[in-house]
């Protein structure tokens, strides 16, 4: 069972199935392997924090991805990459964190995922390296965008970065977890930055006809990011108790 879990939440069918046949679709199956991986968690109650295999197969996923993440520019391959770049820690956290933190990765990548049907609709493909300085062309576009980045960033209070600190606290911590965190948490910091930086604060391109979010998607991104305030006010209660 921890070989199947490998396979589930470390990416395998991904890389070799789904990275070129479904393009934007993928997310949608990568996120499904995850919730069937914590299915198999609940109903078989496997632990994997003691399977040197299975964690150190997942810290290659995540340097391999992270490499990935670092050369594309299209937010639909993004999405796939931010939920296997944090593959280590689905084996380490204790269960309680791992469904918490798998519930806001996905609510933000969802978010993020929409960030990338605006792109494309708006500007012909979901790639962003062309379209930059949304947080003064789009400011909304550009605030919600900014909100996902830097949750997966693993910025306190947002609850990625406070499930991973509930975690450090309160597991116990020894030489393969120092590694994780340290290849997990620069992995998603570095990959999030570079979009940031590049896309919310970058130069505007003055060739393209910026258009913000439709009213409908306002109100959607709000709501996605009412449900991680939640969520992360959740996890710090966790914090002091």
């Amino acid at each position: 069972m921890e070989f199947v879990l490998l396979i589930l939440l470390a990416g395998v069918p991904y890389y070799i199935f789904l990275e070129k046949s479904l393009k934007k679709y993928t997310f949608f199956i990568s996120a499904f392997l995850i919730i069937v991986g914590l299915l198999f968690m609940i109903l078989f109650n496997v632990n994997c924090s003691q399977n040197l295999f299975c964690i150190f197969s997942a810290i290659l996923t995540s340097l391999f991805t992270t490499y990935k993440a670092l050369k594309t520019t299209n937010i639909y391959k993004l999405v796939n990459y931010f939920i296997f770049i944090n593959s280590p820690v689905y084996f380490l956290f204790s269960f309680e964190y791992f469904v918490y933190f798998i519930f806001s990765l996905l609510v933000t990548l969802v978010g993020l995922y929409l960030i990338g049907y605006y792109y494309e609709k708006n500007y012909g493909s979901a790639n962003f390296f062309s379209v930059g300085g949304l947080a003064l062309k789009s400011p909304f576009a550009g605030l919600f965008l900014r909100i996902y980045l830097i949750n997966l960033a693993l910025y306190p209070p947002f609850p990625n970065a406070v499930f991973l600190f509930n975690s450090m606290l309160k597991d116990k911590l020894d030489l393969i977890w120092y590694t994780v965190i340290i290849v997990f948490f620069f992995g998603n910091f570095f990959v999030a930055m570079k979009i940031l930086v590049n896309t919310v604060f970058g130069k505007a391109n003055e060739n393209i006809f910026y258009i913000d979010l439709e009213r409908k998607e306002k109100i959607f991104h709000t709501v996605l990011n009412i449900v991680l305030l939640a969520v992360g006010i959740y996890g710090l209660e966790e914090v002091l108790k």
